[in-house]
């Protein structure tokens, strides 16, 4: 009986993969550990096609990026060899960024800004996170000045966090401030009054960095249990920061 479903499962993955144009070590995996097999086939590459809730996909995305990180890797840059368009280099550049490869990622952003696509907003964008990740501040802020300067329309909460750390991260701190008062008024999330009191602390104004951090703190007692869940992350950077502080 279990070598019946065990073979039913086998047959299932294998069909599944064959039609999905899966890799081919993957038949070889289902055949060569019947059940293990299976088991890791489904959690790798069934799972996210069924659209799991963000919480458990960014869970498993983690997971899989563990065991196999190079699973789009590989085909996206077979797409770009087969065909050298601004898409191709676009959608490689992206899937190195994720995967923390930003000095790889920078070229591709690069050579996909070209012809029509020089002044691609979502493109400048994501070419000056990537200059962001590298520590090359400066280059990042006239990329986003750019960016502006050609669509002046284009409005972007995230591009304009990451225009203010890149004037933190210049200690141009008069100038990110200015930034950061207008966000901390409309930015969803805690995330981008953490960076306000981040740079504040940095200016060695600890006492006024931990107002915001203390703002962070009330904003999420006061606000629903998904809020709380939702940005866990930044709350709890908000707690750490006032406990290492010396000035209360």
């Amino acid at each position: 009986m279990h070598f019946a479903i065990a073979a039913m499962l086998q047959l299932l993955c294998c069909v599944h993969a064959y039609r999905s144009g899966q890799e081919r070590y993957w038949i070889f995996i289902i055949l060569c550990f019947p059940v293990l097999g299976c088991v890791v086939y489904f959690l790798m590459v069934m799972l996210p096609e069924t659209g799991t809730n963000r919480h458990s996909r960014s869970l498993l995305v983690r997971l899989l990026d563990k065991f196999n990180p190079d699973r789009y890797l590989r085909k996206l840059t077979e797409e770009l060899a087969i065909a050298e368009t601004n898409q191709n280099h676009y959608a490689l550049a992206n899937e190195l960024a994720r995967l923390g490869r930003y000095h790889e990622a920078i070229p591709h952003y690069r050579e996909a800004l070209s012809g029509i696509f020089t002044h691609e907003a979502p493109m400048m964008l994501s070419l000056a996170k990537a200059e962001f990740a590298t520590q090359e501040f400066a280059v990042c802020q006239q990329t986003l000045e750019d960016l502006i300067h050609f669509n002046p329309d284009f409005q972007s909460a995230d591009g304009h966090l990451l225009f203010a750390r890149a004037l933190a991260a210049q200690e141009k701190y008069d100038a990110a401030e200015k930034e950061f008062e207008v966000l901390v008024e409309y930015f969803p999330g805690p995330e981008a009054r953490i960076h306000y009191a981040d740079m504040l602390a940095n200016a060695n104004r600890i006492r006024e960095a931990n107002d915001q951090y203390v703002t962070v703190i009330n904003v999420a007692k006061r606000s629903r249990p998904q809020y709380r869940k939702f940005h866990r992350q930044w709350i709890q950077t908000a707690n750490e920061k006032l406990k290492q502080s010396t000035v209360r």
